[in-house]
């Protein structure tokens, strides 16, 4: 009886199972029936849809995003996130000369934020801090402040490279502008002028000075040429300073590499490192022609069902 039993759900259930799958087929017929009967609308409704959006995100000046990636030199640092944040700060309340500045560099723009923030590099933080990798390790382990630690603002100005992210609407030109109205500033030219200055000053002496070392080496070889001295002696003798002028030479030569890579660089106070083109923000105008269609077609499908709910249901209502 038990087993009996058993068969008989068994064949109710595959039985239930069967008028569910043609029940589900008679809904898809007729959804497909609604669909080519109504596609001349449903079609209607989209091309509407996408040409309302978009209509609207032409008339609407959609935002747009350029970022600049610059090393701030000869310690401008705090200068380029002072000056921005006066920026932003003028741009919220609408500072009318600080606008119309910033209209002679980017002519028809209406501009929204600027934002600026280091590149995160360890590397950085150990060549210009006072901290050994162990103190750093201790200390990003012991960090227990919102946000990242490379973020906090009294390292900012241990970061080399670091990306000013523009926001704007409007007439569309040369992000790197920014760049040069930063740099407007008469001082920031003095004070650039004044590190090339001082590095080819430096090269200058330092390549003086590796003159000097190598006419003393001359001198060394024709006395060795001559057999008056073996190098290998005095070269071991206390008294003998060979090896440290080969060292210092050495440092110079390493020394005068830098100094020339960093004058390539001090062609201007901001090194401009890439810049991005403008890039069309998400917004809700930027992809209502996307929407809208969805939108009018979803409506009009609750449209048809509700009527469809109040004919069937009519005499209940």
């Amino acid at each position: 009886m038990e087993n009996s039993a058993q068969d008989i759900d068994l064949f109710d259930f595959f039985k239930w199972l069967r008028r569910q799958f043609r029940n589900f087929l008679i809904y898809l017929y007729r959804l497909g029936r609604f669909l080519l009967r109504n596609i001349g609308i449903l079609a209607g409704l989209m091309i509407l849809g996408f040409g309302i959006g978009y209509v609207v995100s032409k008339i609407v000046d959609e935002k747009r995003i350029a970022e600049i990636i610059v090393v701030p030199n000869v310690n401008t640092t705090s200068y380029l996130y002072s000056k921005i944040d006066q920026i932003n700060h003028g741009i919220s309340s609408k500072d009318s000369s600080l606008l119309a500045e910033l209209q002679g560099y980017f002519p028809n723009l209406d501009i929204h934020e600027i934002r600026v923030e280091p590149i995160e590099d360890i590397s950085n933080l150990l060549e210009n801090t006072a901290f050994n990798s162990e103190e750093l390790l201790e200390m990003i382990a012991d960090y227990d402040d919102d946000g990242p630690f490379y973020d906090k603002p009294q390292y900012t100005t241990s970061y080399d490279a670091h990306k000013i992210t523009i926001t704007a609407s409007g007439v569309f030109r040369n992000p790197e502008g920014l760049i040069q109205f930063l740099e407007g500033d008469q001082y920031l030219e003095i004070k650039r002028e004044a590190g090339v200055d001082n590095l080819t000053a430096e090269l200058i002496s330092n390549e003086f000075t590796i003159q000097q070392i190598d006419s003393v080496l001359q001198n060394i070889n024709r006395a060795l040429q001559t057999g008056q001295q073996s190098l290998s002696i005095l070269a071991a003798r206390d008294e003998s300073n060979l090896s440290a002028v080969l060292e210092s030479k050495a440092s110079l030569v390493t020394r005068n590499t830098e100094i020339k890579e960093k004058l390539l660089y001090l062609d201007s106070v901001f090194k401009v490192y890439t810049s991005s083109k403008w890039l069309q923000s998400t917004s809700l105008v930027s992809v209502l022609k996307y929407i809208l269609p969805l939108v009018f077609v979803l409506i009009f499908l609750f449209y048809h069902a509700l009527l469809k709910f109040k004919k069937r249901f009519q005499a209940y209502l």
